[in-house]
């Protein structure tokens, strides 16, 4: 028996390798996989990512400020002016910036510029959020500034012993020696929330609410004041513990 079932078996396979319509719909797979990839790799991802869409970035150094942020918005970019306090460099003119004059990069992105104003009476308050406590302290006395207090923020966060909050506030030009006060994270919190739906609010509304319902956000790219949330993670009604991270996604500019 097995001796008659082998060439049947054979023959069976010989007359499916000959058919026809096996060939053609095969053929019409592979095409159909390889038309989807192309539109896929070549049209769809590039347009969704921006694929090969670059600006250089402009030399605005030893430019005022205000001649240099023309220029960065002349080319589709976005200018952010960076405080120095230096006696000893050139001052009111950009000394350096980031990226870096010549550079290729994506349209609408931020272009640092840092000016110097020689002024040695005041300081900057630099950006401690997220940084461990011992950290945040060093930054702050590098900047000639000192921390008198540091508390325990009283809205749960996912990172314990983190900084949290200041005042002032990260950017304020403030006189040399002021005290700076910083909250710190105690890790989540014990009771569950249900994320709400915050979807279509501006971001500075959306983190705020967010923060009334004891979570908080983290938002993916670099926000301006008129983007809205178009998705977020996890999604409304997902149950939480207090102090969780709501990932928010934003509207294209």
């Amino acid at each position: 028996m097995a001796q008659t079932k082998e060439p049947r078996f054979t023959e069976r396979f010989r007359a499916l390798l000959s058919n026809s319509y096996l060939w053609k719909g095969f053929g019409v797979i592979v095409a159909f996989i390889t038309v989807a990839y192309l539109l896929v790799n070549y049209l769809l991802m590039p347009a969704y990512t921006r694929h090969g869409v670059s600006i250089s970035v402009p030399d605005v150094l030893d430019y005022s400020y205000e001649d240099a942020a023309d220029a960065v918005i002349a080319q589709g970019l976005r200018p952010e002016e960076v405080r120095l306090r230096e006696p000893n460099l050139p001052r009111n003119v950009v000394i350096d910036q980031n990226p870096p004059p010549n550079s290729r990069v994506k349209p609408g992105r931020r272009i640092y510029l840092t000016v110097n104003s020689g002024d040695t009476s005041t300081v900057v308050v630099p950006r401690v959020d997220g940084f461990s406590v011992r950290e945040a302290r060093n930054r702050i006395m590098i900047q000639g500034l000192a921390v008198e207090n540091v508390y325990p923020d009283s809205i749960p966060s996912l990172h314990a012993n983190t900084i949290t909050r200041q005042d002032p506030v990260s950017g304020t030009r403030v006189p040399a020696g002021e005290t700076v006060t910083l909250w710190y994270s105690t890790g989540l919190g014990d009771r569950q929330v249900l994320v709400p739906d915050i979807t279509g609010r501006t971001v500075v509304d959306a983190k705020q609410f967010l923060l009334s319902m004891r979570l908080r956000s983290v938002v993916i790219g670099d926000p301006t004041l008129e983007q809205r949330v178009l998705s977020q993670s996890p999604a409304p009604g997902t149950s939480v513990r207090e102090g969780f991270e709501i990932r928010l996604r934003l509207t294209e500019q």
